[in-house]
């Protein structure tokens, strides 16, 4: 990275550096831009791109009913009409 670009950067940034804090930074930042160019000069060739970083597999279940033995407890602390819950109004 040249310097002009590094104090364009810092003054964009609104950074103020001493000198030895300016070293490690600029060599940091030079760091990270090598990653990135040799990210860019990989070749995927044809892998198929990956969405999530494991594989999901949609699993479907079986719907079981299943009654309740004491609904009335359950329902005791809310707005009921017929053992439905009651909503607010929208």
């Amino acid at each position: 990275m040249e310097d002009k670009e590094f104090d364009r950067l810092l003054k964009t940034s609104r950074i103020r550096l001493t000198d030895k804090e300016r070293a490690v930074i600029k060599r940091d930042i030079e760091d990270i831009l090598e990653y990135f160019n040799a990210i860019d000069k990989a070749d995927p060739g044809n892998v198929e791109p990956a969405y999530q970083p494991t594989e999901v597999a949609a699993t479907m279940r079986d719907d079981v009913v299943k009654g309740c033995d004491f609904p009335d407890q359950i329902l005791k602390n809310t707005k009921t009409h017929k053992q439905y819950v009651l909503g607010p109004d929208i």
